[in-house]
């Protein structure tokens, strides 16, 4: 990654925790109900975070994203707003009591969490994000549909990347891929967790369409299989073994005649 972009995953995370240095540096008056007020949203968000889910499915292979998923994006969305509250409260605060580096911190804190309401954006009323139809498969997350006549193979679920549902793609015209995956095909990995939906029941949708696709052979073997011996390829590894020590033993006598007198000596 590169350092602007550091800087703007750990942007949102320093604002918050200067505005929690803004409060605890405050005037003892708002301290007690605005850490209350912080310690509530905290706790709603945790408790909203670990309930239940369901995904929400308007028709058959047909997706949105989850409940909780949506009503995390709104919280995330409007909490922000919480913080400018907050920090335009600290700001009369500072005015009020005369402490000109108080009310430069607190503005600054502003300007923060307007530049985070501003760079969210807007929510959207429930979009489609996985469809799966006679047309192929569209995940709102590539921004475009995969026809069935791309897919070559669906990938063996991976216990590894739960909520990951795989796709290998053969040689096709898809103008959103390079070059090089039109010539030789690649592999696509759909996010399912946003959704609540199981890779099983995404697989099953597609088998549903395209029944000819379960059968076809993984490109790769995943980590969790074992691959049983050939009848008959041991024993011919053994001899290839066996042959090949013999040959060492050969060329080690060959290079010190020294040996094959000690071999006799223990005779």
């Amino acid at each position: 990654m590169s350092a602007a972009e550091i800087g703007r995953e750990t942007a949102p995370t320093a604002i918050w925790a200067g505005l929690a240095f803004g409060v605890w540096g405050g005037s003892p008056e708002v301290q007690p109900p605005l850490w209350i007020a912080g310690i509530a949203l905290v706790l709603a968000f945790w408790i909203a975070g670990h309930r239940e889910d369901a995904p929400d499915q308007l028709a058959p292979g047909v997706w949105r994203a989850s409940r909780k998923t949506r009503f995390q994006a709104r919280w995330k969305r409007r909490i922000p707003f919480a913080g400018l509250a907050i920090a335009l409260l600290l700001t009369g605060q500072s005015w009020w009591y005369g402490d000109l580096w108080g009310v430069i911190y607190a503005m600054a804190l502003n300007l923060a969490f307007g530049w985070l309401i501003w760079r969210r954006p807007p929510l959207e009323d429930g979009p489609v994000e996985l469809r799966i139809d006679e047309a192929g498969v569209y995940d709102r997350g590539l921004g475009w549909t995969i026809p069935w006549s791309a897919i070559q193979a669906v990938r063996p679920r991976s216990l590894d990347r739960p909520g990951k549902l795989g796709l290998r793609l053969g040689p096709n015209d898809l103008p959103k891929l390079s070059l090089a995956d039109r010539a030789v095909g690649t592999d696509v990995e759909l996010d399912l967790a946003p959704l609540a939906v199981g890779v099983d029941a995404a697989r099953a949708e597609i088998f549903r369409h395209r029944p000819e696709l379960e059968v076809a052979p993984p490109v790769d073997l995943p980590g969790g299989l074992i691959v049983a011996p050939i009848a008959g390829s041991g024993t011919e590894s053994d001899q290839r073994d066996e042959n090949a020590l013999g040959a060492v033993g050969v060329i080690l006598i060959a290079q010190n005649p020294a040996l094959l007198l000690t071999l006799g000596g223990d005779d």
